[in-house]
Formats: structure tokens, C-alpha cells, sequence
């Protein structure tokens, strides 16, 4: 979800499932980026315009990961939560 914010909600997080098949062997790879979090993470700048204000507050990543350990997963729900008041 991390993604989104910086994206600016422009590239947003597909949902999906996977449907078991007893005859295949399936491998499945998870990828992982954490910057420090002292990091300001943030809209890319070039994502924000007049017409496409930043839809999420300015927080460090220590502060990001905060938020979503204390809300826990909960999907759209989560990231939904984090935009900033227009």
C-alpha cells in the first residue's frame, strides 16, 4: 500500500486471490522495501498538481508502519484512513 501513497492513489493496489490446482505446483514469491524510518514518505511531487492535490499527509515510515500496525490489515479500509482532510 505504501505504493499508493507515494503514487498519490494514482496506481492503486489490485485485489486477488488464488484458486488452488491439485494437479500443479504453484510458487509464489514475496518482495518486501522498507526505507529507514526516519524517511519522509510522501506524494512524488511530480504527482501533485492543482487539479491532483496530494491526497495523503507527509509521515515518516516509522510513523507509516505505526499506523498500520495499529490498525492492522484491513485492506482498502487501511490505506482509505490515511488520506489527509480536504
Amino acid at each position: 500500500m505504501l505504493h499508493q501513497v507515494l503514487s498519490n492513489a494514482i496506481y492503486k493496489s489490485v485485489e486477488h486471490r488464488v484458486i488452488v490446482n491439485s494437479k500443479k505446483e504453484r510458487l509464489s514469491l514475496a518482495f518486501f522495501y522498507n526505507p529507514g524510518g526516519d524517511k519522509l514518505i510522501k506524494p512524488a511531487h511530480q504527482l501533485v498538481t492543482k487539479d491532483c492535490p496530494a491526497l495523503y499527509s507527509p509521515m515518516t515510515f516509522n510513523e507509516y508502519r505505526s499506523f498500520i500496525r495499529t490498525k492492522g490489515l484491513t485492506g482498502k479500509c487501511q490505506i482509505e484512513s490515511l488520506k489527509s482532510p480536504r
